[in-house]
């Protein structure tokens, strides 16, 4: 497959994943404020999903890498169809936690699937690929995907949720899932049959779940190993952590923030141009880290060092806006220098990954960020609901700004896993002459 061909089809299949979370992602804590939740329940609620996902993070990122990226994704849509289509119905406590932990299921099941077969496909062409330029290629369109379903997931409750307000679903914002269903189900079909992955067999064991699910226990336990004794992968592993830490924060209280603000004087479409506005800026970002790589000759820990760094600060001055116009230009620019992140930061990391591992690790990773998103969602929905939405995001953007340090270590520690494999080889080599 041709590099400008995959890149089309990639871009396609992540984008349109992407999109169906766009059109719920403006009302998600609406929705459940609207189902008698407080603060602190939809904290906790989030929580239940983190805590699903970060469970079954690295087990089913070892399925994907024992019977394929394309079987497992699959399964991740048929269980996010499933969940987002119970809350619809169910107004019980215990039902909404119960679909939070069939879409926390659903978010292990698909982290570390199409992004990392894409990426062996892009390996496969080009062993010396730029993957840098290449992932903020795609990056540009998966926010703007994110963006443009957010932007319709913030008009519909204005006009499909007139409808379903006045039928038995008594919600506006049923609209937006019974949508989101539909995108899902094209999801699936259009991944049935677009993606092409070559089966993974050995002499032993024939291409099944049950097959697959026999070899995690390996599967798990070298790549663990791996990504832990790794002084690379393991200041990416805390950087994400921090990242979900304070993420998580902002992303269960800037609609009742904004709902703070505004006072009932705009209708739910703000809470879409926002997120539009977001998604835009994350795709903004992904343009201008290339030449802003490029300017640094490749440095992207340096890269990815400044744009945190910038992006914590900006953080704690949105937590003082009280205005709309103010909070939306600090909102939209912090998530630019967010999207500035992604593509320097997966080039770090896939080039210290070998392709066996990489659903696994990619799962590790996203472990790591869910866990961080456990304890940002309890502890700053508690910190919220005891002093402040303000005073929660003021403790988040001081998280986020110390942890760009961790990048200025990078260089350090590649530095180590070099002189560590340069030692073991010359050893090898001793061996090897001593035997001849």
């Amino acid at each position: 497959m041709k590099k400008k061909k995959l890149s089309i089809l990639a871009s396609f299949n992540l984008s349109f994943h992407w999109f169906a979370m766009g059109i719920i992602i403006p009302i998600m804590t609406l929705f459940l404020l609207e189902k008698g939740l407080t603060l602190l329940q939809i904290g906790a609620a989030f929580a239940v999903y983190s805590t699903a996902a970060v469970l079954l993070e690295l087990p089913t990122g070892g399925l994907a890498d024992s019977i394929g990226r394309k079987k497992v994704y699959l399964l991740s849509l048929f269980l996010q169809l499933l969940g987002g289509a119970a809350i619809v119905f169910l107004n019980s406590y215990t039902g909404i936690l119960f679909c939070m932990a069939l879409q926390g299921t659903s978010r292990s099941l698909s982290s570390g699937t199409m992004d990392a077969y894409f990426i062996d496909e892009f390996y496969k062409i080009d062993p010396e690929i730029n993957l840098q330029k290449e992932l903020a290629r795609i990056g540009i369109f998966v926010p703007l995907a994110l963006g443009i379903g957010s932007l319709l997931g913030g008009f519909l409750p204005m006009t499909l949720g007139r409808v379903t307000e006045n039928s038995f679903l008594h919600s506006l914002y049923s609209a937006n899932y019974i949508c989101y269903a539909a995108v899902l189900m094209i999801q699936f079909i259009t991944t049935s049959f677009l993606i092409i992955e070559d089966k993974k067999t050995d002499e032993h064991d024939n291409n099944t779940i049950a097959a697959g699910i026999r070899k995690v226990p390996e599967v798990l336990r070298t790549s663990i190993n791996y990504g832990i004794k790794h002084p690379v992968i393991l200041l990416l592993l805390l950087a994400g952590f921090a990242w979900g830490f304070s993420i998580s924060g902002l992303e269960q209280l800037w609609q009742p923030q904004v709902k703070s603000i505004v006072r009932d004087s705009m209708g739910s479409w703000i809470f879409g141009v926002l997120t539009f506005g977001y998604f835009i800026a994350a795709s903004l970002g992904n343009v201008l880290a290339t030449p802003l790589c490029k300017l640094f000759k490749a440095n992207y820990p340096i890269v990815l060092f400044l744009s945190r760094l910038i992006m914590g600060i900006l953080y704690c001055i949105l937590a003082f806006q009280n205005g709309i116009v103010l909070f939306s230009f600090f909102y939209i620019t912090l998530f630019m220098f967010n999207g500035i992140q992604g593509s320097p930061e997966s080039s770090i990391f896939n080039k210290e990954v070998s392709s066996d591992k990489r659903s696994t690790l990619i799962s590790f990773s996203s472990l790591f960020m869910q866990a961080g998103g456990i304890f940002g969602s309890v502890l700053l929905g508690f910190i919220a609901q005891t002093f402040s939405i303000r005073t929660a995001w003021i403790a988040a953007s001081i998280v986020i700004t110390a942890s760009a340090l961790l990048y200025l270590g990078v260089p350090t520690a590649a530095r180590k896993k070099a002189s560590i494999a340069s030692g073991a080889s010359r050893a090898s080599g001793r061996e090897g002459d001593a035997e001849e």
